[in-house]
């Protein structure tokens, strides 16, 4: 009897139920209204929850690619800098290069009693860095031992071996070297022989000078052109000072090369001179009871 009784509850609420829908339905849009309120005021949060979520993605997204963007144009960046950085090197290395050049061929222009080859320097001994550098001309270009190596700025000093395509140039700050010289100014003429100095590689001395001799600082040395190796009037640099030699009647001229001879890079080599080869004067007749002049050093006169 229970069961039954149950039943018969259960079965009119569902009666009731579906009365009071029919009958809602019957009188108007309320019900339905109220269900959607209802609806929207659950689902609202949630469908803001999922809008921020879906915006976010999106910005991320957006963001994401703004910064793949601006990483592409930065190394597109670095890549344009890197290559206008070395554009640049590269202009500023042949405007260099060309005012080197230009310079080598207005002394050509000036000096037409010499024929000249241009050459590079591609080494230098490493035992003797400041007494031999060596140039990328040799044999196969004319190139012969002795023969004279200037820069416009000055003399740079002489083949001493010659190869095929190759050449080692003795410069004048090598000790070993010898340079028949004078004074430029006219009312002085002094001669003497420049060498290079061991004790100071980068200053050659002018030497074999007499003590009263007419030197002074900032003279100009020169070329005397005596002994056929280097022509009358090539620069070789100028007095920077003067030292009187302990215990005797001479001194020294210390100099101050033309040639920057830690910037060598282009040289020129005379292998053919016009000019004629002074004639040294001949030796003054020492008379009885005079003392002689002083004996040259090896390599006097080149």
């Amino acid at each position: 009897m229970r069961f039954i009784h149950k039943k018969a509850v259960i079965l009119s609420v569902a009666v009731l139920t579906v009365f009071l829908l029919a009958s809602t339905v019957a009188q108007g849009k309320y019900h339905f209204a109220f269900m959607e309120r209802v609806a929207i005021t659950l689902l609202a949060p949630v469908e803001y929850v999922l809008a921020k979520i879906g915006y976010s993605v999106r910005q991320t997204g957006l963001f994401a690619g703004e910064i793949m963007t601006v990483y592409r144009d930065n190394q597109a960046l670095k890549a344009q800098i890197a290559e206008l950085s070395q554009n640049n090197v590269n202009v500023t290395e042949i405007l260099a290069e060309n005012a080197r050049l230009r310079a080598m061929l207005d002394y050509k222009i000036g000096a037409p009693q010499f024929d000249f080859v241009t050459a590079k320097v591609i080494a230098r001994d490493p035992g003797t860095w400041t007494s031999i550098i060596i140039i990328n001309r040799g044999a196969a270009d004319g190139i012969a031992k002795d023969m004279a190596v200037v820069t416009p700025q000055g003399l740079v000093g002489s083949v001493v071996n010659v190869y095929d395509n190759a050449a080692k140039v003795q410069l004048i700050l090598d000790p070993r070297s010898a340079v028949g010289c004078l004074v430029q100014r006219p009312e002085s003429r002094v001669a003497g022989i420049v060498e290079g100095s061991g004790s100071n590689p980068l200053a050659p001395r002018m030497i074999n000078i007499a003590r009263d001799a007419d030197i002074i600082k900032s003279d100009k040395v020169i070329t005397s052109g005596f002994g056929g190796i280097y022509p009358k009037g090539l620069l070789i640099g100028e007095v920077m000072d003067i030292v009187n030699e302990e215990g005797g009647l001479l001194k020294y001229a210390v100099l101050k090369p033309a040639v920057d001879f830690d910037r060598l890079e282009e040289v020129l080599i005379i292998v053919r001179s016009r000019e004629p080869v002074p004639v040294p004067p001949s030796a003054t007749q020492v008379q009885p009871g005079q003392p002689s002049q002083p004996a040259q050093p090896r390599g006097a006169g080149r």
